[in-house]
């Protein structure tokens, strides 16, 4: 018997369910009769769940934490670390973590902590691992479908928590139920010019031969679908509405008799899914005891199934159930930056996407398609010009994403096999992250770098932030960047920008950010 933690990282949504995965892992390590701990750890809170887990045989981590952090729990605790989830891979390839578990989890977690004793880790499907200096890695595990994954469904949901107060009772504040996995949007960068002389390659690594062909064929040759992604390698699979809604009724059957209020649907393409899940719960009376359900999609799904996004929400409203669409990655309004993201779609459709939400919430107490969004101002290639853009496109079609144009919000290179990491690397833009992901960057354009030094300067000198303080200092900048020429000039200006913010007299007024 193997005395085992399990640890997520909780970066912003403390008040969030614990990961289904790692809930169903627990209860697998459980029943075989392991003893298993589990925790929701705040990056502030290292020390406190360290001495916590004290006392254990090994720390399991999801792939959020941040290597800085995964080695400041090594350092604490002297335990080996096993991490698992989508960005496991780069962990195995960068990190300081002993044994990362890529693809499917369930099945290769508990023959994982089998073959542990005896060290025989070839064996285990998934798992990434190190040798004398050399990365190695088991079989190449199995395709798997949604059920092969989240059935037996008995999920451990009495986590503990470390970290800042949170709301009683976030153990079950929607948490997940799975319908599919992988992504609808799956295509290649082929067709973008921008990554036209790019050519893919394996990280530079010193890997076995087994390792290096794996690594090739599930991940650099498999690249599809948004260019900063780690969901990009991974097709959809799901099952056929019958039994995938089936699959879903008997997590939320689960979930519902244990408290929840709400659920989160795990698909990408969730709109035809809302009426199966929903029906299926009102036939068999337990649609009253659900008050919220969240979905996540895409923009230009929003756009193509917009008469039936409408059908859903009047549906939720007829149920008495609260609809919400958050999760939806707009990243950007300009054509430059969709097209290095390889979004998909143009500045306009996903302009179109980000009114149509905001009608539906004006115009349905029931749903909520305003929040919880995701924009990606900066990545290597910004310009003051696309800068602008993008917070004219913002104040004028999502007012709601304000508090995201800040200067700290980058890109985050959270792998080593995508085009744009290739395009990076060529342009000798990266530079070494120990802990982060292995990986930061630098901007190409000079101008934008100054203009997001100076706007961090002053942002955090402001005696209150409100909405829109980040995307007024970071306008003003832009403007200034690209209407002067001289250093020394812009310095006196700048200047003057800081004293006005400093003093609370800078700017448009807009709400507190929270």
């Amino acid at each position: 018997m193997a005395d085992l933690v399990l640890l997520q990282c909780e970066l912003e949504h403390r008040h969030q369910a614990p990961h289904l995965a790692m809930c169903l892992f627990a209860r697998d390590l459980i029943d075989a009769g392991h003893r298993v701990r589990c925790a929701l750890v705040h990056p502030g809170a290292i020390a406190e769940a360290a001495a916590w887990a004290e006392g254990s045989d090994l720390l399991i981590l999801d792939s959020i934490f941040p290597f800085g952090l995964v080695r400041r729990l090594q350092d604490a605790t002297g335990l080996p670390v096993l991490v698992g989830g989508h960005n496991a891979l780069q962990h195995a390839l960068r990190g300081p973590a002993e044994f990362a578990i890529t693809g499917p989890g369930r099945k290769a977690l508990s023959a994982f902590v089998e073959a542990w004793p005896d060290g025989d880790f070839g064996t285990v499907p998934g798992l990434w691992f190190e040798r004398d200096g050399v990365l190695d890695c088991g079989p190449t595990p199995p395709i798997q479908r949604p059920a092969d994954e989240v059935l037996p469904f008995d999920p451990v949901l009495d986590w503990d928590y470390f970290g800042p107060p949170r709301a009683p009772g976030s153990n079950l504040r929607v948490p997940s139920v799975v319908a599919e996995f992988g992504c609808v949007w799956n295509r290649s960068t082929a067709e973008e010019p921008f990554y036209a002389d790019v050519l893919a390659r394996v990280p530079e690594r010193a890997m076995t031969a087994r390792a290096e062909a794996d690594l090739r064929a599930r991940f650099v040759q498999k690249e599809g679908g948004c260019t900063f992604c780690t969901f990009r390698y991974t097709p959809l699979a799901g099952h056929r509405s019958e039994r995938g809604t089936e699959l879903l009724l008997e997590q939320a059957r689960v979930l519902l008799a244990a408290g929840a209020r709400g659920l989160s649907l795990q698909t990408e393409h969730p709109v035809p899914w809302i009426p199966r899940l929903l029906e299926a719960l009102a036939g068999e009376g337990l649609v009253e005891q659900l008050d919220e359900l969240h979905v996540r999609t895409i923009p230009w799904l929003v756009l193509k199934h917009a008469a039936a996004l409408r059908d859903c929400i009047e549906l939720c409203e007829e149920l008495g159930v609260h609809l919400v669409v958050g999760q939806i990655g707009f990243e950007a309004f300009d054509e430059r930056s969709l097209a290095i993201f390889h979004k998909g779609l143009s500045s306009e459709e996903n302009r179109a996407a980000a009114r149509m939400l905001t009608e539906l919430t004006e115009q349905h107490e029931g749903f909520t398609g305003t929040a919880g969004h995701g924009l990606i101002p900066f990545h290597p290639w910004t310009r003051p010009e696309d800068l602008l853009e993008n917070i004219a496109a913002v104040r004028a079609d999502a007012p709601w994403l304000l508090p995201d144009l800040q200067p700290g919000r980058r890109l985050e290179l959270y792998n080593e096999w995508t085009p744009l990491f290739w395009k990076a690397q060529d342009e000798g833009l990266l530079v070494e992250s120990p802990e982060t992901f292995g990986w930061g960057w630098t901007f190409a354009d000079e101008r934008t770098g100054e203009v997001v030094a100076v706007a961090r300067a002053l942002v955090n000198e402001a005696p209150e932030r409100t909405a829109s303080l980040g995307a007024d200092v970071l306008e003003a900048l832009a403007r200034l960047r690209l209407s002067e020429e001289d250093p020394e000039a812009r310095r006196a200006a700048y200047m003057r920008l800081r004293a006005q913010v400093a003093s609370g007299r800078f700017g448009r007024q807009g709400a507190p950010v929270g």
